[in-house]
C-alpha cells in the first residue's frame, strides 16, 4: 500500500500538481497493490474531489498500462511458492478464466498476485478477516465460504460459486491451489486444472 501525501495540493486546491498524478501513476506501474489518500480526505477542503481525481488517475493507468506493470522477480525456494509460480504458468498457458486459490492465511493469493497474471484470481477462506485484507491486494476478489474436509468439496465449491454468478461456462477452465484441508493452516501443496462440464 502506498499512502501519505499522494494528492496533498488538493487539501487546500481542488487540483493535483502533475507531479502528484505522475507520482500515483507511477506507484501503480511499479506494482502497488492499493494507493492510499489521508490528510486530502481527513482535513481537506476538496475531499470528495480528491477521491475523485485518486480514482481516474488509478482507472486510466490500469486501462492504459497494465501490460506495463511487470511481475516482481520472484524465484521461490518453498513448495507453496513453486507451486503458485506453476499455477501462473499453467494458467496462462490452458487459457484458463480464472486462478482459484484456498487459503487460511491470505498468503498462496499475495504469492499469486505477485505475479501480475492477467488471469483473475480469486480467493477463498473461511476466515472473513483474511477475506477482508485480501480486498487490498493486487488483482485478487475474494469469497467467505464455509470450511473444507475434503478437496473435492474445496472444487464444488470453487464450480458453485463461479457457475452461479455467471462467470463460468461449459469449457472454461479454472486453475485450482490449494493445500491439505482440515489443518489449521493449508500449506498449498496442490494444483488442478478444472474443466467445467
Amino acid at each position: 500500500i502506498v499512502a501519505t501525501q499522494m494528492l496533498e495540493s488538493m487539501i487546500n486546491s481542488y487540483r493535483p500538481t502533475r507531479a502528484e498524478v505522475s507520482d500515483v501513476a507511477n506507484a501503480i506501474l511499479d506494482g502497488a497493490d492499493a494507493v492510499m489518500l489521508s490528510g486530502e480526505t481527513a482535513v481537506g477542503d476538496h475531499a470528495i474531489d480528491a477521491v475523485s481525481v485518486m480514482s481516474r488517475i488509478i482507472s486510466r493507468t490500469e486501462h492504459g498500462g497494465l501490460d506495463k506493470i511487470r511481475a516482481l522477480d520472484w524465484n521461490p525456494h518453498t513448495t507453496a511458492g513453486v507451486i503458485s509460480k506453476a499455477a501462473v504458468e499453467v494458467a496462462e498457458r490452458v487459457n484458463a478464466k480464472y486462478l482459484a486459490a484456498f487459503t487460511i492465511s491470505g498468503d498462496t493469493p499475495h504469492r499469486l498476485a505477485r505475479l501480475r497474471s492477467e488471469v483473475p484470481i480469486m480467493a477463498f477462506t473461511p476466515l472473513p478477516k483474511t477475506a477482508a485484507e485480501l480486498t487490498l491486494c493486487w488483482g485478487v476478489q475474494s469469497y467467505v465460504t464455509p470450511e473444507y474436509t475434503d478437496t473435492d468439496s474445496m472444487v464444488a465449491s470453487v464450480q458453485e460459486a463461479l457457475t452461479s454468478t455467471g462467470f463460468l461456462k461449459r469449457g472454461d477452465r479454472v486453475v485450482i491451489v490449494a493445500g491439505n484441508p482440515g489443518r489449521t493452516i493449508y500449506q498449498t501443496n496442490s494444483l488442478r486444472v478444472y474443466e467445467m462440464s
